[in-house]
């Protein structure tokens, strides 16, 4: 009986065995997970951990030192170009692998291979975009430059030399709990990650949406409405700047034969859902106006807020580059930073890149152009799929771009067309070469030089140097249009339409070391109307408005002074609007509380100030209230703007003397009424003040609550300067003083570790949350260990 029993207890043991090694539906197979060696618990880093450690390292040239300080930022030290940039591959593998696999996966449309079906629409959408073809593009690019093609391949051997020194245990923890490992990288995989971020930056436009208004609206209610530049925007190139003399002739507008039509939808697709903007922020101050009499550069790049952290901090040191600032894991040199000499920040450029066409296909195979029948060219797309059959999908290439959307793939119109899709992302770019020598930059020339190669996305890019000088470029490749050209769908049956002319790269806006002595982008518009080339985009102006409000006022500014600018909540939209909104509503004994607050705040959208909940919500269903009935069917809900809207209300409350007695704005009335019933929700919730009712959330990749923070306690919104939203903003807050010492600063909200069981993988939420900054340790370029203090080394060596 008792071997009867045994041999039943060895076969349920072998059973369980067996069903706990194999995955269980969307379960990873949990018996690897659970196991108390190698699975989830190894991940768990001790809060002493050392590292220090010295590797063997095939592939690597000579030995590398590596100095980790105390926010374990790497200062890599190497004899030779090929070394630094294989040693920061290794090194951001160790620390940010599953991060680099998931989001080169999601920029090649990937996704459902680890997750199954509910990332199809998404991964079909990045294929229809064409991610992966312009990734190829710019890696021919790449390849044909000498220097990008090894700094490429350095940095992608130096990444497999880690993915092949792992084993099960020591893959990263999201690799368990999913149930897939690490692949070997590619050179694609980190142009993809680059082609991602110009998606992320430059893949929204307003093309579709404004067709169907075109032919929705009257001209001059559209033209008022929906303006191409707002009235009293302060653009980025102050304005009066003179523009040299353009290389190339403006050309004429064809005739109205060029625009495609849409029938209004009946039902509106989901709304674009960004009443206050985005934000990034970038100034530069002139000696002329700090206490040191150095410049003052600083940087704050609104991105999505994520963990683990879009950036990873580190220092290059080679025998010809020494700089220091943020990384992107996955891709290779300083996006953001300083050298000994130079440093430099990034905002956005909403100059529009992406246009989109009508095609008149004549088969499954032709469509027409210059009346005639050219083929399309076929990319066939295989999706694989988690458990599930492989999905194909076959997109058409044309003269303009991929066809991104038709029959089977709506656009947001849901007109059933097909409609092609021409980015500047798609061509051959090489922003590598860009990184490549901004690092090296030495002086205001080169750094111009270095620019250049900046493409797609295009940014404002803001400059300062150890000599005094300050500079900002709105730089990217532009074409020189037509007036309107792109700002609609074309139709794309001939040359009429075609991109022609790039406006060559020296006659992009930019100045240098203006009278007020100070430079700084927002994301508004790039020039006043005297530039020569028309353009258009999608520009944000209240941010704008703060910060040239608020630097002219700060006198022998200090590091201190910026720290408090990048982190000021003053809402000028509330300063602007509120007090008409206070006269004109009619109060009920109900509203008081409510009014009262509103009446005594000060406008800072601060943590715990319950009057900046009240207002943002009322603005809120204001704005909703104002346009919904007029444009709520127009494809991703493109109301007038923000900024339009505050000076259409204006123009009719307030300095027409008309308008005393407003005719009709019942929409207060009845705006206000949500409000009272969110705001009681709020209150009985226990969430009335700021922060609480935003809740800012720093959400892990894989949205598991376990690994994000939620309800951080912080300010600010997208229409202020510190413009924190839900999941949104500064990814980077940096300040750097040019003096002869360089004295630098900055945050991001995260941590150097990608693992969530590290004790530095949030390590610095709750300083950039409070507004509190790092010291930036910037080592000289020295060998001897013994000239650090750091409490870490690594000491690479060839295999």
């Amino acid at each position: 009986m008792r071997k009867v029993v045994a041999l039943l207890v060895l076969a349920v043991t072998v059973s369980l065995v067996g069903v706990l090694n194999m995955p269980l539906g969307t379960l990873p197979a949990l018996g690897k997970l659970l196991d108390p060696i190698n699975g989830c618990l190894a991940n768990a880093e001790p809060t002493d951990k050392s590292f220090t450690q010295l590797s063997h390292l095939q592939g690597l040239q000579a030995p590398v030192t590596v100095w980790v300080d105390s926010q374990i930022v790497p200062h890599i030290h190497a004899a030779n170009n090929h070394d630094v940039y294989y040693t920061q591959g290794y090194i951001h593998a160790y620390f940010r692998l599953w991060q680099m696999d998931m989001q080169t996966r999601a920029a090649a449309g990937r996704v459902s291979e680890v997750v199954g079906d509910k990332a199809l629409k998404f991964d079909q959408t990045q294929r229809r975009k064409g991610m992966v073809y312009a990734a190829e593009n710019s890696l021919r690019a790449i390849n044909a430059e000498p220097r990008t093609q090894q700094m490429l391949d350095a940095y992608t051997a130096g990444i497999n030399a880690y993915i092949a020194g792992l084993n099960y245990k020591y893959y990263p923890l999201e690799y368990k709990l999913m149930g897939f490992e690490p692949e070997a990288w590619t050179s694609l995989k980190s142009v993809l990650l680059m082609k991602y971020m110009a998606d992320d930056l430059t893949g929204y436009t307003e093309d579709i949406p404004l067709t169907v208004l075109r032919d929705m609206l009257p001209k001059e209610v559209f033209d008022l409405d929906y303006p191409e530049r707002i009235s009293g925007s302060t653009p980025v190139i102050p304005e009066g700047t003179m523009f040299d003399k353009p290389s190339l002739q403006k050309p004429t507008a064809p005739n109205d034969s060029v625009w495609a039509h849409f029938a209004k939808p009946a039902v509106a697709s989901l709304p674009h859902n960004d009443v206050d903007g985005i934000g990034s922020n970038n100034w530069a101050i002139s000696g002329i106006r700090t206490a040191s009499g150095a410049p003052i550069l600083c940087n704050d790049p609104h991105l999505g807020l994520n963990l683990p952290s879009l950036w990873f901090q580190v220092q290059l040191q080679s025998p010809d580059m020494d700089v220091y600032g943020v990384s992107l894991p996955g891709a290779p040199g300083v996006v953001i930073g300083f050298n000994r000499n130079i440093s430099w920040g990034l905002t956005n450029n909403y100059r529009d890149v992406k246009d989109f066409y009508e095609i008149n296909a004549t088969s499954n195979d032709t469509y027409l152009f210059n009346g005639k029948q050219i083929p399309f060219t076929k990319r066939i797309e295989t999706i694989k799929v988690k458990d599930k059959p492989d999905m194909m999908d076959t997109v058409l290439y044309t003269i303009h771009g991929p066809v991104m959307y038709d029959a089977h793939f709506d656009d947001p119109a849901k007109s059933k067309k097909k409609l092609a899709m021409c980015w500047m992302a798609h061509r051959a770019t090489n922003e590598m070469l860009c990184l490549y020598l901004l690092n090296r930059a030495n002086n205001y020339e080169t750094f111009v030089n270095a620019i250049q190669h900046f493409e797609c996305p295009a940014q404002n890019i803001v400059y300062a140097d150890k000599q005094g000088n300050i500079a900002l470029w709105g730089q990217g490749q532009f074409v020189n249009k037509w007036k309107e050209q792109g700002r609609f769908v074309m139709e794309g049956h001939d040359s009429l339409t075609l991109w022609k002319e790039l406006i060559p790269m020296n006659e992009n806006p930019h100045v240098m070391n203006p009278q007020q002595g100070y430079l700084c982008s927002a994301n508004q518009i790039t020039t006043d109307s005297t530039y020569p080339y028309w353009y258009n985009g999608y520009f944000y102006d209240f941010r704008a408005w703060s910060i040239n409000q608020k630097l002219p006022l700060i006198n022998k500014a200090t590091m201190k002074d910026m720290f408090a600018l990048q982190n000021n909540t003053h809402s000028v939209l509330a300063e602007q609007i509120l007090p008409l909104l206070l006269n004109h509503i009619p109060a009920t004994p109900s509203d008081e509380p409510y009014l009262n607050e509103l009446r005594k705040w000060d406008y800072n959208v601060s943590t715990e100030s319950k009057a900046a909940t009240i207002f943002q919500v009322w603005w809120y269903m204001l704005y909703e209230e104002m346009w919904k009935e007029s444009f709520s069917k127009v494809p991703e809900q493109l109301y007038p703007s923000p900024e339009r809207t505050v000076q259409s209300i204006i123009n009719q409350m307030g300095s027409d003397a008309r308008y005393k007695k407003v005719p009709d704005f019942s929409f207060l009335e009845s705006s206000f009424a949500l409000v009272k019933d969110s705001l009681h929700k709020l209150e009985n919730a226990g969430s009335i003040e700021w922060y609480k009712a935003k809740n800012t959330t720093i959400n892990h990749l894989t949205k598991l609550p376990a690994f994000s923070y939620q309800g951080l306690k912080v300010g600010g919104w997208g229409n202020v300067i510190n413009a924190v939203k839900k999941s949104h903003g500064p990814s980077w807050r940096m300040v750097v003083q040019m003096g002869k010492e360089i004295e630098a600063y900055g945050v991001y909200p995260g941590g150097q570790s990608g693992n969530p069981g590290s004790k530095y993988y949030a390590s610095f939420i709750d300083n950039w949350t409070e507004g509190k900054y790092y010291r930036l340790q910037f080592l000289p370029n020295q060998a001897t260990q013994n000239n650090t203090s750091l409490p870490y080394t690594w000491t690479l060596q060839p295999h």
